[in-house]
């Protein structure tokens, strides 16, 4: 039992450093002081779509944390889930282009999710799922649309957008089709 306990805090800190890794390599530090403090536009770009399945990692943990990272620019808010027995942890986030670890709180912040096939889109409520997982601060006015998406069995991610369902609708089909290609062996 020892040997179980120790080899998956091996794991997870093994995780946990390249969530770290690939997050602060996902960055320029030299991003001018005025650029930070412009307002944050949701892009709906197909060239920024279509790179979201370019050049991945072949390790599905490394892929998972790349794609997240560039789901930044194409949506508001993002978190992303990993499963640890069927209970969905929040290990990173984005809001207004700006990826963060999250601080998971003794393991409080985990939902379960329904069950979905692989790279489904559900929507839902933004306030519960919000509220559920603790960070209401990623849609502080209840202006999103949430949406989960299912890309492995270990990883999954919840977005939210602002924009109307008309151009929601065919954005995340074109990012579906992106995931697809990522992710599908």
């Amino acid at each position: 039992m020892e040997k179980l306990t120790q080899s998956l805090a091996s794991k997870f800190n093994r995780l946990q450093r390249r969530f770290e890794s690939i997050l602060e390599n996902d960055f320029d530090q030299k991003v001018e002081e005025s650029e930070r403090r412009a307002a944050f536009e949701v892009s709906r770009d197909l060239s920024l779509v279509r790179g979201l399945s370019l050049g991945l990692p072949k390790d599905n943990i490394d892929r998972a944390i790349v794609v997240f990272s560039r789901l930044a620019m194409l949506f508001d808010a993002g978190i992303l889930l990993e499963n640890n027995d069927g209970q969905w942890r929040a290990q990173a986030s984005f809001q207004q282009g700006q990826t963060q670890l999250l601080k998971n709180a003794n393991g409080k912040l985990w939902i379960q999710l329904p069950p979905m096939t692989m790279l489904s889109v559900l929507k839902t409520s933004s306030s519960q799922m919000l509220e559920k997982l603790q960070l209401s601060h990623l849609d502080p006015q209840n202006k999103t649309t949430c949406l989960l998406v299912k890309v492995t069995p270990d990883f999954a991610f919840i977005l939210f957008s602002s924009l109307a369902d008309l151009w929601l609708k065919e954005h995340i089909e074109h990012v579906r089709t992106e995931l697809i290609n990522g992710f599908a062996d």
